[in-house]
């Protein structure tokens, strides 16, 4: 009987190992806040870029350019939309050949969240050092999937992302939702980067 119950237990051990490892697999993240939480005073509003101007239609290609840049004026957040033809990409200097590195904080109470990422062209986003998403290539402003993360308690979570755009139109937004509530975007309040 013993052996029976030992045998039990150690498929139940492995059920809950297997369904732990899918829930990752499947787009579930844990985040780690900053620590220590940075007062209100040392940040300014939005996220922190720095941006190169050339060719690139891949992620790796993008990463090529690191170190090649330029700061530019904060990003507002992952808040913009479909472009038109001609309009600058972000707050770059330019409509085409752009690519974005970004560095900052997001801002996220405690619990469960959905997200949807859309970019035109490729996005790569890390939080809390870990990578969340990755739409690769060049593509229309669109979505890839939905990622879940669990938020452990209220307060500001680092986030990094690569972006890159060749020409004609460009996006790169973020809509959020709690766990079966409704969707909604990303508001500027919940970007901020450490003032330098």
């Amino acid at each position: 009987m013993r052996v029976f119950a030992r045998m039990i237990d150690g498929m139940v051990l492995c059920i809950v190992a297997l369904w732990a490892m899918a829930a990752l697999a499947d787009g579930t993240f844990i985040l780690s806040p900053v620590n220590p939480q940075p007062d209100k005073a040392s940040l300014d509003p939005g996220l922190a870029v720095e941006y190169a101007y050339g060719e690139a239609k891949w992620l790796e290609e993008a990463e090529g350019w690191r170190g090649k840049t330029k700061p530019g004026p904060p990003l507002e957040g992952f808040v913009y939309g479909d472009s038109t033809v001609g309009e600058k990409i972000l707050t770059a200097d330019s409509s085409e050949y752009v690519v974005a590195f970004i560095k900052g904080l997001m801002h996220f109470k405690e619990g469960t969240h959905e997200l949807e990422f859309q970019s035109n062209d490729g996005l790569r986003v890390m939080l809390s050092g870990q990578k969340v998403h990755e739409h690769d290539g060049r593509h229309k402003c669109e979505p890839k999937g939905i990622t879940i993360i669990t938020v452990p308690k209220t307060g500001w979570y680092a986030v990094e992302a690569v972006f890159f755009n060749r020409k004609f139109t460009a996006c790169l937004d973020l809509s959020i939702r709690p766990s079966g509530g409704e969707w909604d975007f990303t508001n500027p309040e919940m970007y901020a980067h450490v003032a330098k």
